[in-house]
């Protein structure tokens, strides 16, 4: 139901922006560094409906002053400056732990370099993430700081795609 929740409250938040989500996913997990995830099937389904996909690898720390754990729900929105965007949305029996890091790696549209990244949570025991990592391609490895207390049911982020280098 949390995830349910967390898709509707991102589809409203989004739903009057410029922006075009490309792809709602679940985040799989990786428990320890000798399990992947196998995405034969999900690049099958895709070329059956004519998408390219493209692999995403998502890192999140979460902070040491964190809530010891929180099942709460978390989804992330990330994307391009030409506003391609890719939400995915963490498993609800996903127990974030203190001072933890988690790697999860997605399947998507395949999007410009990633300059935005936004969190939300659904739930209510809290939860502090440190940083947020995004990798894809050929690009360099997009790090977003937060260490704050995320709200609850608000999206929460930056956009750097505007920035002059």
């Amino acid at each position: 139901m949390k995830a349910f929740t967390l898709i509707i409250s991102f589809s409203i938040m989004f739903a009057f922006s410029d922006a075009t989500p490309t792809l709602v996913t679940l985040l799989q997990s990786q428990m320890n560094q000798s399990s992947t995830f196998n995405l034969t099937q999900q690049i099958n389904e895709s070329r059956l409906m004519g998408m390219e996909m493209c692999p995403y690898r998502i890192t999140i720390k979460t902070s040491c002053s964190s809530p010891i754990y929180s099942e709460d729900v978390i989804g992330l929105l990330f994307g391009d400056a030409n506003g391609e965007e890719i939400t995915v949305i963490s498993p609800e029996y996903e127990i974030l732990k203190r001072c933890m890091t988690l790697t999860y790696d997605v399947l998507g549209s395949c999007i410009g370099k990633i300059c935005k990244l936004y969190v939300a949570r659904v739930g209510t025991d809290g939860w502090v993430p440190e940083t947020v990592t995004a990798y894809h391609g050929n690009y360099p490895p997009a790090i977003f700081n937060y260490n704050y207390f995320i709200p609850e049911g608000r999206r929460y982020g930056f956009n750097y795609c505007n920035q002059k280098v």
